[in-house]
């Protein structure tokens, strides 16, 4: 190879190598900025026919700016506590009803990605949410929906990026 050839070359390889991670990121997912009543109730459809069991709660993106997804969550029993290390939570009820604890201490923690993971919590707060309440959990707070009413609870929440209070 001649220098000038050599020099393009390395030119051209270092322009690939720039650009290689860009070629490796998903595009980020399109924005929704409106959700209709017919589409939160057929997104509640949808997550009541994929739901798998009492213990699991079922996810339905129903709106989404960047990174921040507002989500329908559907339960029809407890599901296991967790601490969102790195986000404060909106819930907002829009059908059925539990008993949510929040705060204390979580029993048996493990690591579940950026969120913490227990079987139970004690010591914290116990508020009975029903159709129409909204609730606003702390980055790095214990939470625990248990003792669904109605058959259900689904709400509708929002996870926002925010340092766990020191």
């Amino acid at each position: 190879m001649t220098g000038e050839t050599m020099k393009r070359f390395l030119l051209a390889a270092a322009l690939l190598c720039a650009a290689a991670p860009a070629f490796g990121q998903a595009a980020p997912p399109p924005q929704v900025l409106y959700a209709s009543a017919a589409d939160v109730e057929k997104a509640m459809a949808k997550a009541k026919a994929e739901h798998k069991g009492d213990d699991t709660n079922t996810v339905e993106v129903i709106a989404r700016v960047g990174t921040y997804p507002l989500q329908l969550e559907y339960r029809t029993g407890a599901t296991a506590p967790s601490v969102h290390t790195g986000q404060a939570e909106m819930i907002a009820v829009t059908d059925g009803g539990c008993t949510f604890v929040m705060g204390g201490t979580l029993v048996n923690p493990k690591p579940n990605g950026g969120n913490v993971s227990g079987t139970s919590v004690t010591g914290g707060t116990t508020y009975k949410l029903a159709k129409g309440d909204t609730i606003m959990v702390p980055a790095g707070v214990p939470h625990w929906v248990t003792g669904v009413e109605g058959g259900r609870f689904v709400s509708v929440t929002l996870h926002m990026p925010m340092a766990a209070a020191q």
